[in-house]
């Protein structure tokens, strides 16, 4: 971050002759391949000039720091020309105007939009886009085809910003979105189609642009948070969260500690914990504490971080069993898994489905796991809860399986089979076979600022513990663990 800040400080400081240098920005940061016209390479801290034509590859991202301090953020398999600007930063007058060739950009306003919101156009083949001092994003498909989404601030946000908006126009007629997360279409031959609150799929399209699982050299994770990530009021959303604390997870010293993710955030230990909860943690062995500090954050989280929120507690069975139609499904790809205990490592995918209407939740785990030294193997499991008959007052706590997974070949049975009552520690260990696996998936009602959504269930935390004991059955020897918290559903 304060390479970042040092960098526009510089920037604001050159009087506005620099601009006959035409120097307009730099790379904030950079994920996979990143080119200008010239074939050049691009990294973090690289100067951005007048006219460059900017250019992502597959699986790679990168974000551009505008002297006006607008962020732009390219996704994959995308391409922009940065064919206009002008500012000056004694009065932030100016005007920016960027044509997007294809692909999907993300657009946070900077200073000339504070100033004039009507100076920061975006252009594509099928019209343009106007701002109101906002953040958006667009997608280009080879067809021509423009897909516009308003993602905020909203009317009521914590970051005390101007509610945002954008003006989507061509030949053939204008629309507003003024509703975060409305979204309009239109191309080169047809009308912008009238604002409508996106869909869940549509939804998801847009954030697979941004959402790339790049490996960053683990030297740099604090500064690629810093620079940008995490860069003051500009949390940029949910692709950030899971990749960073994936990166994190991946460091050969185990991860990020909780005072280092603080120090991240801004925040003090005491603030992000909660005392109660430090108390907790202090009483785990370093180890521990770096597994559950790197426990990996879900959409909804990086939502909540950037917009704010109210967290109203854990769901009830009665708030479930208030909804009688639709579905809600939470699903949480690729995540790691941490030794606390031991060796052994691991990732998961955990899909939950609340079906409404047959008041059933229904919970698959599956994924590749290894501990204690033994060869991979892969694992899936599913399990059902009704919850019809539960008492509407309590929190739903008990959606939860315990099962075994088999070290030779992943297979998986119910455990222990006759209830607690049955458990042998000895079927658990190395020579019994199997592993002993704790899922388990816990629904949060959250009201998250600017979003349409209902609070009910619009977060949730999908887990996974996998053990082994040790050859006396004493106790485990072995135990890696994995969770993402914060994630949103999917809702049918």
């Amino acid at each position: 971050m304060k390479t970042i800040i040092l960098l526009i400080f510089v920037f604001n400081c050159f009087n506005f002759s620099f601009a006959a240098e035409k120097i307009i920005g730099n790379i904030g940061f950079s994920i996979g391949k990143i080119t200008n016209q010239n074939g050049k390479e691009l990294k973090a801290g690289d100067l951005i000039y007048f006219g460059d034509i900017i250019k992502s590859d597959n699986k790679s991202k990168s974000q551009i720091l505008l002297l006006d301090e607008t962020v732009i953020t390219l996704g994959e398999e995308t391409s922009i020309i940065l064919d206009e600007f002008v500012y000056d930063p004694k009065t932030n007058l100016g005007k920016i105007s960027t044509n997007i060739i294809n692909g999907s950009v993300k657009v946070l306003s900077g200073k000339i939009s504070e100033k004039n919101p009507e100076n920061l156009i975006v252009k594509t083949a099928a019209g343009t886009i106007g701002t109101r001092g906002t953040e958006f994003q667009t997608i280009v498909d080879e067809d021509g085809l423009s897909k516009v989404l308003l993602i905020g601030p909203g009317k009521n946000n914590t970051l005390g910003l101007r509610p945002g908006a954008v003006e989507v126009s061509n030949i053939f007629g204008t629309v507003l979105l003024d509703n975060p997360f409305s979204f309009t279409e239109f191309s080169a031959n047809q009308i912008p189609t009238p604002p409508a609150t996106i869909s869940n799929e549509q939804l998801q399209e847009f954030q697979s642009f941004l959402d790339i699982r790049a490996n960053i050299d683990s030297q740099s994770v604090e500064t690629v948070i810093k620079e940008g990530l995490f860069d003051n009021e500009q949390i940029t959303g949910n692709e950030i969260i899971g990749e960073i604390i994936t990166t994190a997870l991946n460091l050969a010293d185990g991860g990020l500690t909780f005072d280092e993710i603080a120090d991240v955030l801004g925040v003090s230990v005491d603030e992000l914990l909660g005392e109660e909860y430090q108390a907790e943690i202090n009483n785990e062995s370093p180890e521990n504490q770096i597994a559950l500090a790197n426990a990996e954050g879900g959409d909804g989280l990086a939502y909540i971080l950037k917009y704010g929120g109210t967290n109203l507690g854990q769901t009830t069975y009665g708030d479930f069993q208030g909804i009688s139609s639709g579905t809600y499904t939470y699903t949480g790809n690729n995540i790691n898994m941490a030794a606390t205990k031991g060796t052994g490592s691991g990732t998961f995918s955990g899909v939950t489905t609340v079906d409404f209407a047959n008041k059933n939740i229904t919970n698959t785990y599956s994924g590749t796991l290894n501990l204690a030294g033994n060869s991979d193997v892969n694992f899936s499991y599913t399990f059902n809860q009704d919850y019809s008959g539960s008492s509407a007052s309590s929190v739903i706590e008990g959606n939860e399986a315990k099962f075994g997974i088999n070290m030779s070949n992943g297979a998986t049975s119910a455990e222990p089979s006759g209830g607690d009552a049955d458990f042998d520690p000895t079927d658990y260990n190395q020579s019994g076979g199997k592993y002993y696996s704790h899922s388990e998936t816990n629904f949060f009602n959250v009201q998250m600022n600017g979003s349409p959504n209902p609070s009910t269930g619009s977060v949730a935390t999908i887990a996974l513990n996998v053990s082994r004991y040790n050859n006396g059955a004493t106790d485990t020897d072995n135990t890696i663990d994995g969770q993402r918290t914060g994630i949103m559903p999917s809702r049918n």
